[in-house]
């Protein structure tokens, strides 16, 4: 592999594993309010739940966060020799990157304390709104190393559109992954109506995800016209082709969700529904993955107009 093939790997793998922990996080706290319908008694283990839930994906993102600064530095520097301690600090304190990366890195670390916080005092609202200000501030500063920084336009509309892009991207996709991999789970072990309950959390969850399907796509479209010039580009350039394989890939996963709302959902109720839903959702899951993947490469293309 060359050497700069092999560094826009490192690049897009780290970037990846980022959104797949911000994804995450939103979709932990974006279920805690549409999982409200739960009986009073539930909220405890509702919390108890979501805190590992959350624990996870912030270790996730505090590693993704740091193999994105080593592949920074093997990016600049590793091409031409080793990657060492001294090279990375330099990376981290003294170029523009590195210091908008130490925001969202501190921004991940004061996570920590508000997701323990949910762990300790479970069934208090408060805590949840502490948590929720950490994933948005997260979420505010995650543009801040990518194409919105560098559009000659200004960085303002980029930057509203790249936030609001990650975060419809969480409540649709990393609501769901909590619902697969903690809701259905909980719901299994429901005292004989583990159906109705999980039922009663999807219908609660379709219009949230539908809407952010929506905003998902729309904000998609309008950065794609930001930073598409011509309509040629989309098949001249390398970013133009890999936009119109993230577009595709975006067209599969609105159908599986579509699919899922229109005929899994309505009879996840009865015999086997949950089993059915289980598995629709985690192909649904399992190629927005693939998109994930496919965005974060696409980071790191140069955009069309360079």
């Amino acid at each position: 592999m060359a050497a700069d093939t092999y560094a826009l790997t490192q690049l897009s793998g780290a970037k990846w594993l980022t959104d797949v922990a911000i994804v995450w996080l939103i979709g932990v706290g974006a279920y805690r309010l549409v999982a409200a319908v739960v009986p009073p008694g539930d909220v405890r283990a509702l919390d108890t739940r979501l805190a590992r839930q959350a624990g996870l994906a912030l270790s996730l993102l505090v590693v993704a966060t740091a193999a994105r600064l080593y592949a920074q530095t093997y990016s600049s520097f590793g091409l031409d020799e080793p990657v060492t301690g001294e090279l990375i600090r330099l990376v981290a304190e003294q170029t523009r990157w590195g210091g908008r990366w130490q925001v969202q890195a501190a921004a991940a670390v004061l996570a920590a304390p508000a997701a323990a916080l949910v762990a300790i005092r479970s069934g208090a609202r408060w805590t949840w709104w502490v948590f929720g200000a950490t994933i948005l501030a997260i979420v505010g500063v995650a543009p801040t190393t990518g194409h919105a920084f560098a559009y000659d336009g200004g960085v303002v509309l980029p930057m509203a559109l790249q936030i609001a892009h990650l975060s419809a991207a969480g409540v649709w996709l990393g609501t769901l992954l909590v619902l697969l991999s903690a809701g259905l789970s909980s719901g299994r072990s429901a005292r004989g109506d583990d159906g109705r309950a999980v039922s009663r959390v999807v219908d609660r969850f379709s219009p949230v995800a539908l809407t952010a399907a929506t905003v998902l796509g729309g904000t998609g479209v309008l950065t794609a016209f930001l930073y598409v010039d011509e309509i040629p580009q989309l098949w001249e350039t390398s970013y133009g082709r890999v936009l119109l394989l993230k577009s595709g890939l975006f067209g599969l996963t609105a159908a599986l969700g579509a699919y899922n709302w229109r005929r899994v959902r309505p009879g996840i109720a009865g015999p086997g529904g949950v089993t059915r839903l289980q598995r629709s959702a985690t192909a649904e899951l399992l190629v927005a993955a693939v998109l994930l993947l496919v965005t974060a490469w696409l980071v790191h293309l140069p955009m069309p107009h360079e």
